[in-house]
């Protein structure tokens, strides 16, 4: 496959984005993604809003990958039957572009699958109990069927691959951050222990919540997996504390201007104020990059005015830190 979409790019660039679009859906199809994360997806491709309507339930998807309010559809808006009594719909007014109806067909027939899978896998499952759309009734059926402990639970984000062991319910969603696997345990086990010894990605381990409110454990746990790095490869939503706060209401904001000013730095820059944020000392700073202190000292001052605050000050180290979580969720 990839072989052939090298020689279409070659040949033909739209037939190739026609055919990434069917590789695309194909993915997910094999992951056992839900509805959701379908229309997500077919949003995200179409750079659009993507409806489905299931009987009496009307679910829309926008083109950044939020939910927004149901409405039918209009008789202009390209649409496609995926089942009994249900229609899948691409919003866009004018003509369609050119892979609308590829998008549109390979959607229906992926939502078919899913209908089909829904009643004998738990994937679908495990989306639900972490959907904040559902309703409680919704996410506490959904729980039941996945027989997890009865307690408080989190949920673990992880990338798709490697799945953990078998007796912990997992599913891999379509977020707007890419394909992320979440896995549901409870409160009392290490997360890490969820797969095989020595094969656990890096983790972002949502909070500790009573089983309906998984949405909110889910939440975190994108966070918290988007913050990780090869130093730190698990990170827990609760260590963030207020960090949380402000990292959720980051990601419906534009990029924060101390957060921006980092993105002028060098990486050795980076380093240099990192080390500083944990180090707390100039000295200790010098002997931990091998530099002397008063070249550190010197380049810190100019620094100031690039920043906009002094990041040796209890308050610029403060700002310091959030900027840089704000700067790495940002990429």
């Amino acid at each position: 496959m990839q072989d052939l979409l090298g020689r279409l790019t070659a040949l033909d660039p739209d037939a190739s984005e026609t055919l990434k679009v069917v590789t695309y859906f194909d993915a997910l199809v094999a992951r056992s993604v839900g509805v959701e994360s379908m229309l997500r997806g077919a949003a995200v491709l179409s750079g659009a809003t993507v409806g489905l309507r299931d009987g009496s339930q009307i679910v829309r998807v926008a083109a950044g990958g939020e939910r927004v309010d149901p409405r039918e559809p209009e008789q202009s808006w390209m649409q496609r039957e995926c089942g009994q009594d249900a229609a899948a719909w691409i919003e866009r007014d004018g003509e369609p572009r050119t892979n609308d109806a590829m998008i549109l067909e390979r959607l229906a027939l992926a939502l078919g699958i899913v209908r089909a899978r829904r009643s004998v896998g738990a994937e679908s499952a495990v989306e639900l109990a972490i959907s904040s759309y559902a309703s409680a009734d919704e996410r506490a059926s959904a729980v039941l069927r996945l027989r997890v402990p009865d307690g408080a639970l989190r949920v673990v984000a992880s990338p798709p691959d490697p799945a953990p062991l078998a007796q912990h319910p997992s599913s891999v969603v379509a977020t707007r951050h890419g394909l992320t696997r979440a896995t549901i345990v409870d409160a009392a086990s290490d997360p890490v222990s969820a797969w095989p010894e020595g094969s656990a990605p890096r983790l972002g381990v949502g909070l500790t919540v009573p089983s309906v409110e998984l949405p909110d454990s889910w939440s975190s746990a994108l966070i918290a997996v988007r913050l990780t790095s090869e130093a730190e490869p698990a990170v827990h939503a609760a260590d963030l504390g207020g960090a949380l706060i402000v990292a959720q209401a980051a990601d419906s904001a534009p990029l924060h201007p101390d957060a921006a000013a980092l993105r002028t730095l060098d990486p050795r820059t980076l380093e240099l104020l990192d080390a500083l944020a944990e180090e707390r000392s100039v000295r200790a700073v010098a002997a931990r990059l091998g530099r002397h202190h008063s070249s550190i000292q010197e380049r810190l001052a100019s620094l100031i005015d690039t920043l906009g605050y002094d990041p040796r000050t209890a308050r610029g180290h403060t700002r310091y830190a959030l900027a840089r979580m704000l700067h790495t969720l940002a990429d």
